[in-house]
Protein backbone atom coordinates (compact mmCIF):
# COMPACT_ATOMS: atom_id res chain seq x y z
CA UNK A 1 0.00 0.00 0.00
CA UNK A 2 1.26 3.68 -0.60
CA UNK A 3 2.58 5.31 2.08
CA UNK A 4 1.27 8.49 1.75
CA UNK A 5 2.59 11.77 3.36
CA UNK A 6 -0.24 14.50 3.07
CA UNK A 7 2.01 17.15 5.10
CA UNK A 8 4.88 16.90 1.98
CA UNK A 9 2.33 17.01 -0.21
CA UNK A 10 1.50 20.23 -2.47
CA UNK A 11 -1.72 20.67 -2.92
CA UNK A 12 -1.17 22.70 -6.00
CA UNK A 13 -0.72 19.88 -7.88
CA UNK A 14 -4.45 18.38 -7.20
CA UNK A 15 -5.57 21.63 -9.35
CA UNK A 16 -2.95 20.56 -11.96
CA UNK A 17 -4.65 17.11 -11.54
CA UNK A 18 -8.32 18.69 -12.42
CA UNK A 19 -6.69 21.17 -15.58
CA UNK A 20 -5.17 17.69 -17.10
CA UNK A 21 -8.87 15.80 -16.28
CA UNK A 22 -10.81 18.51 -18.07
CA UNK A 23 -8.43 19.96 -21.02
CA UNK A 24 -6.75 15.91 -21.71
CA UNK A 25 -4.02 18.37 -22.80
CA UNK A 26 -0.53 19.65 -21.16
CA UNK A 27 -0.80 22.67 -23.79
CA UNK A 28 -4.28 23.64 -22.65
CA UNK A 29 -3.81 22.90 -19.31
CA UNK A 30 -0.40 25.27 -19.09
CA UNK A 31 -2.61 28.29 -20.71
CA UNK A 32 -6.00 27.70 -18.79
CA UNK A 33 -3.53 28.40 -15.46
CA UNK A 34 -1.29 30.22 -17.28
CA UNK A 35 2.17 28.60 -16.28
CA UNK A 36 4.86 26.52 -18.95
CA UNK A 37 3.94 23.70 -20.33
CA UNK A 38 6.80 22.25 -18.80
CA UNK A 39 5.75 23.50 -15.66
CA UNK A 40 3.42 21.55 -16.18
CA UNK A 41 5.01 18.23 -17.17
CA UNK A 42 6.83 18.56 -14.29
CA UNK A 43 3.37 18.86 -11.86
CA UNK A 44 2.22 15.51 -13.75
CA UNK A 45 5.81 13.78 -13.16
CA UNK A 46 5.41 14.80 -9.56
CA UNK A 47 1.79 13.68 -9.22
CA UNK A 48 2.97 10.22 -10.80
CA UNK A 49 5.24 9.97 -7.92
CA UNK A 50 3.55 10.45 -5.25
CA UNK A 51 0.46 8.76 -5.97
CA UNK A 52 2.81 5.49 -7.37
CA UNK A 53 0.47 5.89 -10.51
CA UNK A 54 0.75 7.29 -14.53
CA UNK A 55 -2.50 8.99 -13.93
CA UNK A 56 -2.53 9.81 -17.67
CA UNK A 57 -1.88 8.04 -20.86
CA UNK A 58 -0.67 9.26 -24.02
CA UNK A 59 -3.31 8.70 -26.81
CA UNK A 60 -4.04 9.60 -30.49
CA UNK A 61 -7.53 11.63 -28.49
CA UNK A 62 -5.56 13.16 -25.81
CA UNK A 63 -4.20 12.11 -22.11
CA UNK A 64 -6.50 9.06 -21.32
CA UNK A 65 -6.90 8.86 -17.42
CA UNK A 66 -6.05 5.41 -15.68
CA UNK A 67 -8.47 3.80 -13.66
CA UNK A 68 -6.67 5.35 -10.86
CA UNK A 69 -7.40 8.65 -11.92
CA UNK A 70 -10.80 8.23 -12.29
CA UNK A 71 -11.54 6.75 -9.16
CA UNK A 72 -9.48 9.87 -7.67
CA UNK A 73 -11.16 12.72 -9.62
CA UNK A 74 -14.53 13.21 -7.68
CA UNK A 75 -12.94 13.17 -4.20
CA UNK A 76 -10.22 15.72 -5.05
CA UNK A 77 -12.76 17.99 -6.72
CA UNK A 78 -15.12 17.82 -3.94
CA UNK A 79 -11.71 18.38 -1.50
CA UNK A 80 -11.15 21.46 -3.28
CA UNK A 81 -14.40 22.75 -3.30
CA UNK A 82 -15.03 22.52 0.10
CA UNK A 83 -11.65 24.32 0.76
CA UNK A 84 -12.61 26.73 -1.51
CA UNK A 85 -16.15 27.61 -0.38
CA UNK A 86 -14.37 27.79 3.48
CA UNK A 87 -11.93 30.70 2.62
CA UNK A 88 -14.98 32.64 0.70
CA UNK A 89 -16.77 31.95 4.06
CA UNK A 90 -13.57 33.53 6.10
CA UNK A 91 -12.95 36.25 3.72
CA UNK A 92 -16.90 37.26 3.49
CA UNK A 93 -19.30 37.59 5.95
CA UNK A 94 -23.46 38.21 4.83
CA UNK A 95 -25.59 38.26 7.85
CA UNK A 96 -28.49 37.72 5.69
CA UNK A 97 -27.55 34.40 4.78
CA UNK A 98 -24.70 32.89 7.16
CA UNK A 99 -25.31 30.52 9.53
CA UNK A 100 -23.49 30.90 12.78
CA UNK A 101 -22.92 30.44 16.64
CA UNK A 102 -20.98 32.94 18.51
CA UNK A 103 -19.74 31.81 22.23
CA UNK A 104 -20.20 35.32 24.19
CA UNK A 105 -19.35 35.09 28.08
CA UNK A 106 -20.90 37.64 30.18
CA UNK A 107 -21.04 38.12 33.66
CA UNK A 108 -24.64 38.94 35.01
CA UNK A 109 -24.63 42.96 35.02
CA UNK A 110 -23.42 42.91 31.36
CA UNK A 111 -26.11 40.37 30.80
CA UNK A 112 -28.70 42.11 32.16
CA UNK A 113 -27.79 45.21 30.39
CA UNK A 114 -26.81 43.75 27.08
CA UNK A 115 -28.45 40.57 25.96
CA UNK A 116 -32.71 41.55 24.90
CA UNK A 117 -30.90 43.99 23.19
CA UNK A 118 -28.51 42.50 21.87
CA UNK A 119 -30.47 39.80 20.52
CA UNK A 120 -33.23 41.21 19.31
CA UNK A 121 -30.51 42.98 16.67
CA UNK A 122 -28.87 40.23 15.95
CA UNK A 123 -32.08 38.57 15.27
CA UNK A 124 -33.76 40.92 12.77
CA UNK A 125 -30.68 41.21 11.01
CA UNK A 126 -28.88 37.88 11.14
CA UNK A 127 -31.96 35.33 11.32
CA UNK A 128 -29.10 32.18 11.05
CA UNK A 129 -26.68 33.86 13.75
CA UNK A 130 -27.26 31.93 17.25
CA UNK A 131 -25.77 33.40 19.89
CA UNK A 132 -24.66 31.24 23.56
CA UNK A 133 -24.16 33.60 26.33
CA UNK A 134 -22.52 31.97 28.45
CA UNK A 135 -21.44 32.68 32.42
CA UNK A 136 -18.33 34.97 32.85
CA UNK A 137 -15.38 32.48 34.15
CA UNK A 138 -12.58 33.67 36.10
CA UNK A 139 -10.07 35.94 34.61
CA UNK A 140 -7.25 33.04 33.69
CA UNK A 141 -9.77 30.64 32.09
CA UNK A 142 -11.88 33.62 30.31
CA UNK A 143 -8.21 33.95 28.38
CA UNK A 144 -7.56 30.44 28.18
CA UNK A 145 -11.11 30.20 26.26
CA UNK A 146 -10.33 32.94 24.32
CA UNK A 147 -6.69 30.87 22.77
CA UNK A 148 -8.62 28.18 21.82
CA UNK A 149 -11.58 29.54 20.23
CA UNK A 150 -13.92 28.31 22.76
CA UNK A 151 -15.12 31.97 23.16
CA UNK A 152 -15.18 34.46 20.66
CA UNK A 153 -15.80 37.56 22.96
CA UNK A 154 -15.92 38.71 26.38
CA UNK A 155 -18.12 41.61 27.54
CA UNK A 156 -17.22 42.31 31.34
CA UNK A 157 -16.03 45.32 34.12
CA UNK A 158 -12.29 43.24 34.08
CA UNK A 159 -9.59 44.19 31.67
CA UNK A 160 -8.56 40.36 30.79
CA UNK A 161 -4.69 40.57 30.22
CA UNK A 162 -2.71 37.98 28.44
CA UNK A 163 -0.63 36.75 25.37
CA UNK A 164 -2.36 38.17 22.07
CA UNK A 165 -5.91 39.41 24.07
CA UNK A 166 -7.16 42.36 23.07
CA UNK A 167 -9.05 44.89 25.10
CA UNK A 168 -11.80 47.24 24.31
CA UNK A 169 -13.40 49.80 26.40
CA UNK A 170 -17.37 50.29 25.24
CA UNK A 171 -18.33 52.30 27.77
CA UNK A 172 -18.51 53.80 31.70
CA UNK A 173 -20.66 52.51 33.96
CA UNK A 174 -21.28 55.02 37.14
CA UNK A 175 -23.11 53.58 40.13
CA UNK A 176 -25.83 55.18 41.72
CA UNK A 177 -28.36 54.22 44.63
CA UNK A 178 -31.80 53.16 44.17
CA UNK A 179 -34.45 53.37 47.16
CA UNK A 180 -38.03 52.67 47.75
CA UNK A 181 -40.68 56.17 46.24
CA UNK A 182 -40.72 58.50 48.94
CA UNK A 183 -38.76 57.04 51.24
CA UNK A 184 -36.80 60.15 51.92
CA UNK A 185 -36.67 63.71 51.02
CA UNK A 186 -36.82 63.70 46.74
CA UNK A 187 -33.20 64.71 45.81
CA UNK A 188 -30.57 64.75 43.23
CA UNK A 189 -28.28 63.02 45.35
CA UNK A 190 -28.95 61.35 48.49
CA UNK A 191 -27.39 62.50 51.71
CA UNK A 192 -24.36 60.83 53.56
CA UNK A 193 -26.53 60.24 56.65
CA UNK A 194 -28.98 58.44 54.98
CA UNK A 195 -26.95 55.93 52.74
CA UNK A 196 -25.17 55.20 56.05
CA UNK A 197 -28.34 54.28 58.35
CA UNK A 198 -30.76 52.83 55.45
CA UNK A 199 -29.71 49.02 55.08
CA UNK A 200 -28.13 48.06 51.76
CA UNK A 201 -29.25 44.81 50.16
CA UNK A 202 -25.71 43.43 48.03
CA UNK A 203 -24.71 41.76 45.74
CA UNK A 204 -22.24 38.14 47.42
CA UNK A 205 -18.94 40.17 47.29
CA UNK A 206 -16.34 38.39 44.72
CA UNK A 207 -13.54 38.42 47.75
CA UNK A 208 -13.55 39.96 51.10
CA UNK A 209 -12.86 43.11 50.40
CA UNK A 210 -16.28 43.91 49.43
CA UNK A 211 -17.40 46.04 46.68
CA UNK A 212 -15.70 49.49 45.30
CA UNK A 213 -18.20 51.29 47.14
CA UNK A 214 -16.40 49.45 50.52
CA UNK A 215 -13.56 50.20 49.52
CA UNK A 216 -14.27 54.17 48.67
CA UNK A 217 -15.89 53.81 52.39
CA UNK A 218 -13.23 52.22 54.04
CA UNK A 219 -11.01 55.16 52.96
CA UNK A 220 -12.48 57.81 54.66
CA UNK A 221 -13.21 55.29 57.54
CA UNK A 222 -16.50 54.70 57.12
CA UNK A 223 -18.98 51.80 56.60
CA UNK A 224 -22.27 50.95 55.21
CA UNK A 225 -25.08 48.95 57.17
CA UNK A 226 -25.46 45.24 55.00
CA UNK A 227 -29.00 44.48 55.63
CA UNK A 228 -29.12 41.16 52.77
CA UNK A 229 -26.41 39.64 50.82
CA UNK A 230 -27.88 37.97 47.93
CA UNK A 231 -26.98 36.17 44.67
CA UNK A 232 -28.20 38.01 41.51
CA UNK A 233 -28.98 41.68 40.54
CA UNK A 234 -32.49 41.27 40.41
CA UNK A 235 -33.15 39.69 43.19
CA UNK A 236 -31.04 42.62 44.72
CA UNK A 237 -33.06 45.04 42.85
CA UNK A 238 -37.00 43.25 43.90
CA UNK A 239 -35.83 43.02 47.97
CA UNK A 240 -34.76 46.99 47.71
CA UNK A 241 -38.32 47.20 46.65
CA UNK A 242 -39.72 45.10 49.06
CA UNK A 243 -37.96 45.86 52.02
CA UNK A 244 -37.15 49.38 52.03
CA UNK A 245 -33.37 48.70 51.47
CA UNK A 246 -30.48 50.67 49.16
CA UNK A 247 -29.42 48.93 46.41
CA UNK A 248 -26.81 50.35 43.85
CA UNK A 249 -26.41 49.80 40.41
CA UNK A 250 -25.42 51.03 37.19
CA UNK A 251 -27.30 54.29 35.96
CA UNK A 252 -28.16 52.18 32.82
CA UNK A 253 -29.94 49.46 34.84
CA UNK A 254 -31.59 51.67 37.49
CA UNK A 255 -33.60 53.67 34.93
CA UNK A 256 -35.19 50.49 33.37
CA UNK A 257 -36.47 49.37 37.17
CA UNK A 258 -37.12 52.38 38.67
CA UNK A 259 -40.62 52.89 37.27
CA UNK A 260 -41.02 49.44 37.31
CA UNK A 261 -40.50 48.58 40.92
CA UNK A 262 -41.32 52.07 42.47
CA UNK A 263 -37.68 52.95 43.04
CA UNK A 264 -36.46 56.62 42.94
CA UNK A 265 -32.59 57.07 41.78
CA UNK A 266 -29.78 59.38 43.70
CA UNK A 267 -26.81 60.13 42.60
CA UNK A 268 -24.25 58.53 45.38
CA UNK A 269 -22.87 61.33 48.05
CA UNK A 270 -19.60 59.75 47.80
CA UNK A 271 -17.46 59.93 44.71
CA UNK A 272 -16.93 56.11 43.42
CA UNK A 273 -14.71 55.62 40.26
CA UNK A 274 -17.46 54.11 37.30
CA UNK A 275 -16.98 50.45 36.31
CA UNK A 276 -16.09 50.11 32.52
CA UNK A 277 -17.55 47.98 30.35
CA UNK A 278 -14.80 46.45 28.20
CA UNK A 279 -15.35 43.70 24.76
CA UNK A 280 -12.11 41.17 25.14
CA UNK A 281 -11.33 38.87 22.00
CA UNK A 282 -8.26 36.90 20.66
CA UNK A 283 -6.18 38.10 18.17
CA UNK A 284 -7.27 34.50 16.16
CA UNK A 285 -10.10 36.19 15.60
CA UNK A 286 -8.42 40.21 13.87
CA UNK A 287 -9.14 38.29 10.14
CA UNK A 288 -12.71 37.02 11.26
CA UNK A 289 -15.25 39.14 9.66
CA UNK A 290 -18.29 37.38 11.46
CA UNK A 291 -16.64 38.63 14.82
CA UNK A 292 -15.64 41.94 13.65
CA UNK A 293 -19.11 42.19 12.65
CA UNK A 294 -20.04 41.11 16.00
CA UNK A 295 -18.35 43.63 17.55
CA UNK A 296 -19.70 46.60 16.34
CA UNK A 297 -23.03 44.61 17.13
CA UNK A 298 -22.60 45.30 20.36
CA UNK A 299 -20.85 48.79 20.06
CA UNK A 300 -24.21 49.45 18.38
CA UNK A 301 -26.57 48.14 20.67
CA UNK A 302 -25.15 50.60 23.07
CA UNK A 303 -24.61 53.26 21.20
CA UNK A 304 -27.99 53.49 19.70
CA UNK A 305 -30.13 51.70 22.68
CA UNK A 306 -32.20 54.02 24.85
CA UNK A 307 -29.98 52.59 27.78
CA UNK A 308 -27.34 54.71 26.39
CA UNK A 309 -29.20 58.15 26.19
Amino acid sequence: MLNFNIKRFDLNLLVVFLELWETRSVTRTSEKLSITQSAVSHALKRLRAALDDELFLQSRAGLRPTPRAQRLVEPIKKALEEIGDTLSLESSFDPKSVQREFDIAMGEIVELLTAPLLVKKIAEEAPGVSLKLRAMPDTRTACAMLEKGELQLVLSTRDISGAAIQNEVLTQLPLVAMLSRNAISRGITMGLDSYLSIPHVIINPVDHRGSIIDLVLAKKGLKRPIGAVVQNYMVMVMVAAQCGYICNLPHLLADQFGDLLGLDIYELPIEVPPSQLIATSHIRFQSDPGVAWLLQKVRETLKDSPLSQ
